[in-house]
């Protein structure tokens, strides 16, 4: 008796749960894979393993977390997720642990523990978690995104230089600003449309560098098919979704067992995702049989294909739209909301751009530096409602002590974007949108605010997002292109509501006025267009 309430309290506790977790996947997987006459005694074996992993004492204590069921902790993650994540936030501080049906995820609630644990801990904490549905069954563990092979990984990195790179992202400066001016010239022929000129548009600049390819519409068939496919990995890759993902012993259940659609999707989506990233490249190689393909990353990397082997190719170039379209759009719709919600702050801008630019001519991203109210804006948008609210999981390559506690080898890893840039001590009055905080007195932009250089919103350590230049530079070009030509504002009444999940976070649709700042903008965009 005694000795089982010693094991209740512990289990109770979480320590070393996620030991427990796989010694309870082995057992399902001994029962199916043994013949029966040796399950006895593999079960007994693994019984004694479990006894002393549960007996073992424990280096330190686990983080605090919010975990009201025994042995679960929680049922899923609540949604919305804002409010209870920042309270638990303020309650656990720098770091807890919170459980989703016994799965632990270590969130990191503040910028300290952020630089410590993501940046400085790297080596231990840049791991991605592995998800049986996502990495096994849809086949997505090469994805640069989530790949765990470390010299791949760097190979990644140095891949993403050739084109979005701190040294080369400039070069992708004029694609910006022509699609992104051709966007605000649709949004003002077509208000009520707005958000398919800006992913046209976002999608016109990744598919002309990467595969050298002129999208004239937001329907193009390859471009909606990565769509569809970013919205099923979404799906695939949530916490808590997939039964498989704690017990992997499912996934070699038969396809016609109740309960197994997992397996027709993860089957579904593996097509899709090959097709994906197979069709562009199988174009551009036509293309340069033929002679016509344009200059392009894709061109580059074929020409040295023995170095570089197809299936590698295709990953990296695919994943410079899927890394980041969906984001950049979320970003440039948090914008029009901000700028509706917030009319001074857009006079402020339009002034600037004014007194600095002029209305002869639009502005480019040369003038990035000369606009600092500009740029400020631009870093409140990604502050204010940051896209990706816990940004992409991490995982602990190995035990850690912080703070005095034991974060423990296997543990995922969230960081809680959306408490650090509700932090106060850093952004007082946290939730009002305020570009000043981010400049001096004089109007000169501070050099000392957290996420003055790289936003928070763009990740941490060796897994910070390797198209954080090209997506701020997206964001910009938009910005000042609709603030120079347009003046935006919403009907009276109309209220502005948010997609609040661990994905992109964004506004919904909500009604938005646009017109013309002055007789002759449409037609001075047009003209910089060269139409």
């Amino acid at each position: 008796m005694r000795g089982a309430r010693l094991t209740g309290h512990m289990l109770y506790k979480g320590i070393q749960s996620f030991r427990l977790d796989r010694t309870r996947e082995l057992c399902v997987m001994i029962s199916i894979s043994l013949p029966s006459a040796l399950q006895g005694s593999a079960l007994l074996v693994v019984l004694f393993l479990l006894a002393r992993l549960l007996l073992r004492k424990p280096a330190a204590p686990l983080p605090p977390g919010p975990n009201p069921i025994p042995l679960l902790g929680n049922l899923t993650i609540p949604e919305p997720f804002h409010v209870p994540f920042k309270r638990w936030a303020d309650e656990y501080g720098d770091v807890m642990l919170y459980r989703i049906m016994g799965l632990p995820i270590l969130f990191v609630n503040t910028r300290k523990a952020a630089a410590e644990l993501l940046e400085k801990r790297t080596a231990s904490t840049g791991g991605r978690p592995h998800q049986v549905m996502c990495d096994d069954l849809c086949h997505l563990s090469p994805d640069p995104s989530r790949t765990n092979d470390l010299a791949l990984h760097r190979q990644y990195r140095r891949l993403y230089n050739i084109v979005i790179g701190p040294r080369t992202a400039a070069c992708a400066w004029p694609i910006q600003v022509r699609e992104t001016r051709r966007a605000a010239l649709e949004i003002l022929e077509s208000p009520s449309r707005r958000m398919e000129p800006i992913r046209r548009a976002i999608a016109a600049i990744v598919f002309e560098l990467v595969y050298g390819m002129k999208i004239k519409s937001y329907s193009d068939p390859m471009v909606q098919m990565a769509n569809e496919a970013l919205q099923r990995f979404e799906t695939i890759v949530k916490p808590g979704n997939w039964l498989v993902d704690m017990i992997p012993a499912l996934q070699y259940l038969p396809k016609w067992l109740p309960g197994t659609d997992f397996l027709r999707l993860s089957k579904e989506y593996d097509a899709l995702n090959i097709s994906m990233r197979t069709l562009p490249y199988e174009q551009v190689k036509r293309e340069m049989a033929k002679g016509t393909a344009k200059p392009c990353l894709t061109v580059t990397l074929m020409e040295e294909e023995e170095k570089y082997g197809e299936e590698l190719i295709k990953w990296i170039t695919i994943s410079h739209y899927t890394g980041g379209a969906e984001t950049s759009a979320s970003a440039l719709h948090t914008f029009f909301a901000a700028m509706v919600l917030y009319p001074s702050v857009q006079a402020k801008a339009q002034a600037e751009l004014d007194t600095i630019i002029g209305r002869e001519h639009p502005p480019t991203l040369e003038d990035r530096e000369r606009l600092p109210y500009c740029t400020a804006l631009v870093s409140e948008v990604l502050r204010w409602q940051p896209v990706a609210p816990v940004a992409l999981p991490h995982c602990m390559l190995k035990d850690e002590i912080y703070e005095g506690y034991l974060l423990p080898k296997g543990t995922t890893i969230m960081a809680n974007v959306w408490a650090m840039t509700r932090d106060e001590r850093d952004f007082p009055d946290a939730d009002e949108f305020q570009p000043e905080r981010w400049l001096t007195e004089d109007g000169t932009l501070k050099e000392d605010v957290p996420g003055r250089t790289i936003s928070l919103a763009f990740g941490f350590g060796r897994r910070i997002c390797p198209g954080w230049h090209l997506a701020e530079a997206n964001l910009f070009a938009g910005t000042v292109a609709i603030l120079w030509s347009a003046v935006l504002s919403k009907p009276e009444g109309v209220k502005i509501e948010w997609v609040e999940g661990l994905g992109p976070q964004h506004p919904k649709d909500f009604k938005m006025e646009v017109r013309p700042r002055w007789d002759g903008a449409v037609e001075a965009l047009r003209a910089s267009l060269g139409e």
